[in-house]
């Protein structure tokens, strides 16, 4: 297939010969449509919509981003720089682990290490922001350069396992689980050289856990009160144990923020909750700040001269400039004008194998915790002045045949092998493959035409009918993706409808539920089940994704694992959620990498599988 797939992208096989041998290859005919999508000349990327991004998926073969561990309540932090002892035990979990997880096709890891300083890098990304404020983005496309701005008490690890030191350097909780007292790195300053105070701190957690308009505040939802005994310290007090604390903390809302600068800049907007002020500028403790920001042309970083890490960041500057079209972006690219590509989607599957037969580029294949569906719009009508409720029902998505015969009516695997070029692997959960609490044993309705037809049989409309699907303009990855879907629900009398909208177009219909069918992923932002699962599941933050799917067992699980601290309970807790969302609104298509393509006088470059670029540790090799 891989041949087969390179002699049609290079011209060997018209389109004709190409489809007479995908057919000698098993291919269903709606597959062969797609892939030809796919393999045509609009190559393009896919953003997804739906932020979050802790991520935790996997990447080519079976690396898992994030393994099966529990943040231990009643743990003291190993101070950056500490190793634990290692046991036998460890060791031979260690080895267990890589064996696991190790890839079946080749990935390359760009190495994180010391550098030569000043420079400037100038990367493309398929997106842009919504906005630069920690507590209100919605977007991956925020979220991952936040992290390079702001900074947080703690942070999650390049790897995306554990918790690590940030600004606080050491954190202890209490017997009873109910108080967190964390120990703050001394000497640390905002961008413009003012100090970091424990008022910046508790006013921006408390912004993060109060402002209505955030989709994140149920992170913070069992934060009693935040104290400060002493200028080097922050006591956090809960209303009630929370076993994702340190995980929730970690979050990009949890980011902190120079209350004075916010309050001088602040202009009042009553939809975003008065923070324009944070729009396009910043002012964080982290490597870079942003300077600079033209919406839809170009995010420029410039290195924080006050950091904290002695002679971290190395670069002086790095320019994020929005290309939406993939084609023009790999031209850029292969041309040398641009110093690399990267996003959630920026490097289209098919152009993975010419990317990297250039021998100027470094084609980047990382972990993900990057779960993609197809999302339905069971009842979901838009958040205005509050979450509607209850969910207005939204024919014919709210039956459970419809719902039925639309999954088993997707050929799941003839998705990954020629749209996804085999780089995807197959999903069966709302959480991402390799998650904390993933059920590796679950199964999602399979493809199965006659059972698919027998469930539109029990629907209300069971003759077919016609649905709309929200692609955004000049995403050919969405586009292959939607025309293969068109054609697999064509075969039992459902007609699909493509319509591409800008970005900015398609995510206001989407907020307003003016939709059938989105399709997007998640990508994990904290390392515990508890964010995605609150995201989709609990009607307060987004509506349930925007789905409208009201499922009160689930929701009851939710809440009630939040306060579990028994691992073994919570683990039964989150699989039976992952049980009851098998009926729900999402068509679980595949897990997927993150791709990046970079010159390879680029060192240093890295993703963590929740999504954040880690730009701290880049550096330009001289020739």
């Amino acid at each position: 297939m891989t041949d087969l797939r390179k002699f049609l992208t290079e011209g060997r096989l018209n389109r004709r010969d190409f489809v007479v041998r995908a057919a000698g290859l098993g291919i269903s005919i709606p597959m062969v449509g797609a892939l030809l999508a796919a393999c045509g000349g609009d190559d393009g990327d896919d953003s997804s919509d739906d932020a979050n991004t802790p991520v935790t998926g996997t990447g080519a073969g079976e690396p898992t981003a994030t393994r099966q561990i529990t943040v231990d309540l009643n743990a003291t932090a190993t101070p950056e720089g500490a190793k634990p002892e290692a046991t036998e035990a460890d060791a031979e979990a260690t080895e267990a682990d890589a064996e696991a997880t190790e890839p079946e096709a080749e990935a390359t890891e760009a190495p994180i290490g010391e550098g030569t300083q000043g420079g400037s890098v100038n990367f493309l990304r398929e997106g842009d922001a919504d906005l630069y404020d920690p507590v209100l983005n919605d977007s991956n496309n925020t979220i991952w350069v936040i992290f390079s701005v702001y900074e947080g008490l703690v942070k999650a690890n390049p790897e995306g396992t554990d918790i690590d030191p940030g600004l606080a350097e050491e954190w202890e909780i209490s017997d009873d689980a109910m108080m967190a007292t964390f120990h703050l790195r001394p000497g640390v300053k905002f961008s413009d050289g003012s100090d970091l105070t424990t008022d910046d701190i508790i006013w921006s957690l408390e912004r993060a856990r109060d402002t209505a308009e955030s989709g994140w505040s149920f992170s913070l939802a069992q934060v009693a009160s935040i104290t400060a005994p002493d200028d080097a310290t922050i006591v956090v007090e809960l209303s009630e144990p929370f076993a994702p604390f340190f995980a929730a903390i970690a979050m990009f809302n949890s980011s902190i923020v120079s209350k004075a600068y916010f309050e001088a800049n602040a202009v009042p907007n009553e939809e975003l909750g008065g923070v324009l002020g944070l729009l396009d500028t910043s002012m964080g403790t982290g490597p870079f700040a942003i300077t600079e920001w033209k919406k839809d042309e170009y995010t420029l970083l410039t290195r924080n001269e006050h950091y904290w890490q002695e002679g971290k960041p190395h670069l002086d500057e790095i320019k994020l400039l929005t290309v939406p079209d993939t084609n023009s972006m790999l031209l850029q690219l292969q041309g040398g004008d641009v110093d690399g590509v990267i996003g959630q989607l920026a490097i289209p599957f098919n152009r993975v194998e010419d990317l990297q037969a250039d021998e100027s580029l470094e084609v980047i294949i990382s972990p993900a915790a990057y779960n993609y569906y197809a999302r339905v719009n069971m009842a979901y009508q838009g958040l205005d002045d509050a979450v509607p409720k209850p969910f207005a029902p939204r024919p014919p998505f709210d039956d459970i045949h419809t719902r039925l015969a639309m999954a088993h009516a997707i050929d799941y695997q003839a998705l990954i092998d020629t749209v996804q070029f085999g780089l995807a692997e197959p999903s069966h959960s709302i959480l991402p493959k390799g998650a904390l609490y993933w059920n590796p044993d679950q199964k999602s309705p399979e493809f199965d035409l006659e059972k698919a037809r027998e469930e539109l049989a029990l629907c209300p409309e069971p003759d077919g009918f016609t649905a709309e699907v929200i692609i955004t303009t000049g995403n050919a990855q969405q586009e292959a993706i939607a025309t293969a879907l068109q054609a697999m629900w064509a075969e039992i009398n459902i007609e699909l409808l493509i319509t591409p909208l800008e970005s900015s177009v398609a995510r206001e219909r989407e907020r307003a539920g003016d939709f059938d069918v989105r399709l997007g992923g998640w990508t994990n932002d904290m390392i515990d089940p508890d964010q995605i699962l609150s995201y989709f599941v609990l009607p307060e933050s987004s509506g349930m994704a925007r789905t409208g799917y009201v499922n009160q067992e689930a929701i009851d699980l939710v809440i009630a694992a939040r306060g579990e601290v028994d691992e073994e309970k919570r683990r039964e807790m989150y699989y039976k959620i992952q049980e009851l969302w098998l009926d729900g609104p999402l068509f679980y298509l595949f897990n997927i990498p993150y791709i990046a393509a970079v010159g390879t006088h680029i060192k240093g470059y890295h993703q963590n599988p929740l999504g954040p670029w880690y730009f701290v540790d880049m550096y330009i090799e001289e020739a």
